[in-house]
């Protein structure tokens, strides 16, 4: 929470300690400094979050998996609601050529959601031409759903966004029911 809410250099062990309930110097037994300790929580996050979206992926049926997966990233974050800020923070400390656990991560889940696609071409479920364009907008397209989206969410915002993905959010406008003054020339 203090990562996610303050510059790194803003979060001091004193807070930390305070809000974990335990001694400064206990921290330092554990880490040498802030920077290990924010690393480690980062690469706790990033070891949670891919371990439910392995989970999820284990349905059977690809567009279950594929809702299962984007339900577990949305349970995820609700659950830890500051964990998209502190993720951000990280990436933007750290440069873009460091290798963080929250790249690593997403770069499995990527993976992850392609694998499914290449799956669902396979049993013949349904096939996406780009499957590497697909997962990133699928995945990518949840950080502004969890971050502006509104609460409590629909039971089934997970379904109705892996349609969208699939089935497309345009639909062929018939012609003969547009208005004469909406025709195109």
């Amino acid at each position: 929470q203090l990562f996610a809410s303050h510059h790194f250099h803003q979060a001091r062990m004193e807070d930390i300690a305070e809000l974990a309930e335990v001694g400064k110097g206990t921290l330092y037994r554990y880490f040498k400094d802030k920077e290990e300790l924010y690393m480690a929580l980062l690469g706790r996050v990033a070891e949670e979050w891919t371990e439910r979206m392995c989970v999820a992926a284990e349905v059977p049926g690809c567009r279950a998996k594929l809702e299962a997966i984007v339900a577990a990233v949305i349970d995820f974050c609700d659950e830890n609601p500051h964990v998209i800020d502190l993720i951000q923070h990280a990436e933007v400390m750290q440069g873009p050529d460091a290798e963080l656990p929250s790249q690593r991560m997403r770069r499995e889940n990527f993976r992850l959601v392609e694998s499914i696609f290449e799956e669902a071409r396979r049993s013949g479920e349904f096939h996406i031409a780009d499957p590497g364009l697909a997962a990133r907008l699928l995945l990518g397209g949840l950080r502004p759903i969890l971050c502006c989206g509104t609460k409590p969410r629909s039971p089934d915002l997970a379904r109705r966004i892996v349609d969208m993905l699939l089935e497309g959010a345009a639909r062929p406008v018939c012609k003969s029911r547009l208005h004469s003054s909406e025709r195109p020339a």
